[in-house]
């Protein structure tokens, strides 16, 4: 644990006289009380970037992301030790070889979680004064690819390929679903593992959660509206929250997987359960210390399902939610509705599956024209 991190657990009364005292007893403070690291050691500088931009106080951080961070830090270290470098050395012409190296070997959306991480890095550090200058500003990143496709990843000598965005069509989506729960080889607890896969199915495919959204879903996280419908409150990336709508098919696999488990079906908003546990066939689990159900076990039911309907094993769960995203744009649903759902931080994410569906439609548009 750094110097810092202690203090998140201190009572508001106590945390301005510790952080005062702390900051203090290391000299980071200038005559105007501001953050100062001009003469901090790189350990002062590290230490505090990841403390206030990276793991800040309050914000719960998935362990994708911090994975991804770690593997930014990692790549940056690895650069700076191969050219004998120190943090305190980096300037315009490390930013600028830094900046090729990560364009050059990483696929696009790598590239741009890379170079961002490495922009907020020098931001504090121009912030804080350990840099004499704005040094991001030389900082470019690849272009996003517009319309609704991907770049192949490819080795750095090798032509992009453009390929299908990873999605499935209406009908291969609701095939699909149909082998969730025939995957289900155990005896034990046989009923409750087959209707735990579908709900699980259903919601991928209904709602476009995210995979780390659906497995923190609580039964506490469903609630009625006043006029009667069910709805699921999410939390999303950043901790935002949104509400998404819950179809009637949906709700009654859920009501069903709730009864074949033995729990109450009346909707408790203080019920912070997890709707999504482990199923055991040794012993049974005691209700009080149910296991949350983790990713790679989400991961294993969509890919035997995958595997046993004889689909793409490129497949995963992050398709369903490409797949909801064109789906309800096929169905006419604006887009400023679909990108609420969703949980877009920006309406442009959203507008990208508009084009391609726009597309789509190129030849229904141009049969109504009288040409010949």
């Amino acid at each position: 644990m750094n110097e810092l991190s202690f203090m998140n657990h201190l009572s508001n009364e106590n945390y301005l006289a510790h952080l005062q005292e702390n900051l203090d007893h290391r000299k980071l403070l200038d005559e105007n009380r501001n953050l100062n690291l001009s003469e901090s050691s790189e350990q002062d500088f590290l230490e505090l970037f990841f403390a206030m931009k990276i793991f800040e106080e309050g914000k719960q951080l998935s362990p994708h992301t911090i994975k991804a961070y770690r593997s930014d830090a990692k790549t940056l270290l690895d650069f700076l030790v191969e050219h004998s470098l120190s943090f305190r050395d980096i300037g315009f012409p490390e930013v600028k070889a830094y900046n090729r190296l990560i364009n050059e070997t990483y696929a696009v959306k790598s590239a741009r979680r890379k170079l961002g991480f490495f922009q907020r890095l020098l931001d504090f550090g121009y912030e804080t004064q350990f840099y004499k200058s704005h040094l991001s500003t030389w900082l470019t990143k690849p272009a996003v690819q517009k319309g609704h496709y991907i770049m192949e990843e490819t080795r750095p000598n090798e032509e992009l390929h453009r390929v299908p965005r990873r999605e499935l069509s209406q009908a291969d989506a609701q095939w699909l679903l149909t082998f969730f729960p025939k995957i289900v080889k155990a005896k034990k607890n046989r009923e409750q593992l087959q209707k735990r896969n579908l709900l699980i199915g259903y919601l991928l495919y209904s709602t476009g959660l995210r995979a780390s959204e659906l497995l923190s879903l609580n039964w506490g996280s469903f609630r009625y509206s006043h006029q009667g419908h069910l709805f699921v409150d999410v939390i999303g990336k950043g901790k935002k929250q949104r509400t998404v709508p819950i179809r009637n098919e949906v709700k009654e696999v859920l009501f069903s997987y709730r009864k074949s488990t033995g729990d109450s079906t009346e909707l408790n908003l203080e019920d912070q359960s997890p709707l999504f546990f482990a199923l055991y066939n040794k012993e049974e689990t005691p209700r009080k210390t149910k296991k949350r159900l983790t990713y790679p076990a989400l991961y294993k039911i969509v890919k035997e399902a995958v595997e046993l309907a004889g689909k793409n094993s490129k497949i995963s769960p992050h398709w369903f939610r490409h797949t909801f995203v064109t789906v309800m744009l096929e169905n006419d649903v604006p887009l400023a509705v679909i990108k609420d759902w969703a949980g877009h931080a920006d309406i442009s994410t959203t507008n990208v599956y508009l084009e391609r569906v726009n597309q789509d439609k190129m030849h229904t548009h141009l049969d109504k024209a009288d040409l010949f």
